[in-house]
């Protein structure tokens, strides 16, 4: 279940990924990477994850470091299966949270942004776990370099907001935090 809700902090962050992408509505083969964590009552976890994006680039929103006449669109699909925790019983739980056979992405839209300053910006959007679409907003760092730019954010997720219940194992013994953190650094060439 906290991986649920990183996944959907993480398909915020793949769309400010695919923000910076210079290309006609693309899709990328392989996603950036970004990690997962939480709490319980027995340890800190953490599980990487990646996804794919698609992006417009256009003139229907303000300028972005490396998109000089904004973007139009960008989705993001993170499959619940590219979740991947350290322990195969993790893996387990979070699939079966997450209802993997009925709800096998978690889908992340971008409806806006907003330059905060030269280098940083507010996106805004809707995320779908398990079936429920909810507003999310985080804020993102955008730095060029030789490279390409580099994206950098982190935000929470409450897994309750989603109608997660944080797992219990071991007859409440070990209980998962309702809080989900999710980082990502991406460079995007």
């Amino acid at each position: 279940m906290s991986a649920r809700a990183g996944i959907i902090s993480l398909c915020a962050a793949v769309l400010w990924t695919g923000f910076l992408m210079e290309a006609e509505p693309v899709a990328q083969e392989s996603g950036p990477t970004f990690t997962i964590s939480g709490t319980s009552t027995v340890r800190r976890w953490s599980c990487p994850a990646t996804g794919t994006m698609q992006v417009t680039p256009g003139s229907s929103a303000a300028a972005a470091p490396g998109f000089p006449d904004g973007l139009q669109a960008v989705t993001i699909t993170v499959p619940v299966k590219a979740i991947v925790c350290p322990e195969e019983d993790m893996i387990e739980h979070l699939r079966a949270t997450l209802d993997e056979p009925a709800h096998p992405d978690i889908t992340y839209t971008l409806e806006r942004y907003t330059m905060t300053g030269s280098a940083t910006a507010t996106a805004a959007g809707t995320i779908t776990i398990s079936g429920v679409t909810k507003p999310i907003e985080f804020d993102v760092t955008l730095v060029e370099s030789p490279d390409g730019v580099r994206t950098e954010g982190e935000t929470q997720i409450d897994l309750t907001d989603f109608s997660i219940a944080p797992p219990e194992l071991w007859r409440g013994l070990l209980k998962v935090g309702k809080m989900v953190r999710v980082q990502f650094a991406v460079t995007l060439k």
